[in-house]
């Protein structure tokens, strides 16, 4: 039996197997002139291919009628030689693919250049027309810039500008943040290759860099106030410890009092049962005690205020002497507290200069600092609000100054 005595259905189901090896040919033979394969390669693919195109062409106007040359090859020996031309295709699609797997080819290149999750982005410093860029850059310029990157160039420079929204940082890397919170460092350099200069750019991922930065940020701010906090608190402990010692002071002092009386009444009904020596002296000594007027350090106006400020990193210089009077000295005290917080919150400075003046029945205390200077007029409120009250409400009056320094003037009244 042969092709033609077969059934139309029989020799168009042949016709198709036949179509779709050479389908398969003209496929190898185009994936190997694509990956640059030996010649041999490409002369077998296109050879095989020929073949299969001319049964092909035999086949079909056997099957239509319109031969000229009878087709007579018997059916078994059409089968093999079908079975041959698939199994050589297959064998040349299962050849190709393993060459491919351990040679670099251009499209393994490209394969492994867009899987990078590094955007890469090469292009022609003369009309920015792009050379090759990765998919990661293209995904990059799209969440930034709506669009894919069409010009090295106007790429280059539209990452460039660090005033749009997009920018959060400057300087030779800056860093750029897409919308899904993904955060690159942005870097520009020239290559040369074959002594032609490529401009490349780069986009690295530092997402997570760019995370713990900003949390040890957070922490170091945190850890800040609470150093500051910190040390107020230690200030506070000291002047409560020395109020606890004074407390015990003047406990033991009443207690001895308590017990002179004691022994003087003794003393009194039955005078020969107590040494009358003893009695003077205990008496003696615990007025000595009452009329003791010398101060320690710890009980002089502003001592611990200073102290506080020593803690807080800020020294304090005071230019003349601080009022003395008794009515005077919290208010002096309260000012002098939110001049040391201000220079230390919203100055940054170091150095808190207080400079006291003395006129006929006034003080003028000038506040100054070494920190930098207000940007906009100082909006009194919280403590400096309080302030204001509590000078008004001993007869002073305050003034505050941003330009050319800052500048806090208050004048309180002597006492008559």
């Amino acid at each position: 039996m042969t092709y033609g005595n077969l059934s139309l259905a029989s020799r168009g189901m042949i016709l198709t197997v036949t179509y779709i090896i050479l389908m398969t040919f003209i496929y190898n033979t185009i994936r190997s002139l694509f990956l640059k394969r030996s010649r041999i390669n490409i002369i077998a693919s296109i050879v095989a291919t020929l073949i299969t195109n001319l049964l092909l062409q035999i086949l079909d106007m056997h099957h239509i009628g319109l031969y000229v040359i009878k087709f007579e090859l018997p059916l078994p020996v059409l089968l093999v030689i079908q079975i041959l031309l698939l199994f050589i295709a297959v064998a040349q699609q299962y050849i190709i693919g393993k060459w491919q797997e351990t040679h670099i080819s251009a499209m393994s290149v490209k394969e492994a250049f867009d899987m990078l999750p590094t955007g890469l982005c090469y292009y022609n410093d003369n009309d920015g027309m792009p050379l090759m860029v990765n998919q990661t850059m293209q995904d990059i310029s799209v969440d930034l810039f709506g669009k894919g990157v069409t010009n090295g160039n106007e790429f280059c420079n539209r990452l460039n500008e660090t005033e749009t929204a997009m920018a959060v940082s400057e300087g030779k890397a800056p860093l750029v943040r897409c919308s899904d919170g993904r955060t690159y460092s942005i870097r520009k350099q020239k290559l040369f290759i074959k002594n032609k200069e490529i401009p490349e750019i780069i986009a690295v991922d530092v997402s997570r860099e760019y995370a713990l930065t900003q949390e040890l940020e957070e922490r170091r701010t945190k850890a800040a106030q609470l150093n500051t906090r910190l040390k107020a608190l230690l200030g506070t402990i000291e002047y409560l410890t020395m109020s606890r010692e004074l407390l015990q002071l003047k406990v033991a002092l009443h207690d001895n009092i308590g017990q002179s009386i004691l022994i003087a009444r003794r003393y009194l009904a039955e005078p020969q049962s107590v040494d009358r020596d003893e009695l003077l002296y205990l008496w003696k000594d615990n007025i000595r005690h009452l009329l003791n007027e010398e101060q320690e350090e710890w009980e002089l106006p502003y001592y611990v205020i200073s102290k506080e400020a020593d803690k807080l990193g800020i020294k304090l210089q005071i230019v003349g002497e601080l009022p003395k009077e008794t009515k005077l000295i919290p208010v002096v005290d309260s000012a002098i507290s939110a001049h040391i917080g201000n220079t230390l919150k919203h100055a940054d400075g170091k150095l808190a200069t207080i400079k006291v003046k003395e006129t006929g029945g006034s003080y003028i205390l000038t506040f100054l600092n070494d920190g930098k200077k207000p940007e906009k007029e100082i909006e009194e409120k919280g403590g400096l609000r309080n302030l204001r009250h509590d000078i008004e409400s001993v007869g002073g009056s305050m003034k505050i100054y941003t330009s050319p320094e800052f500048c806090m003037e208050i004048i309180l009244p002597k006492e008559d």
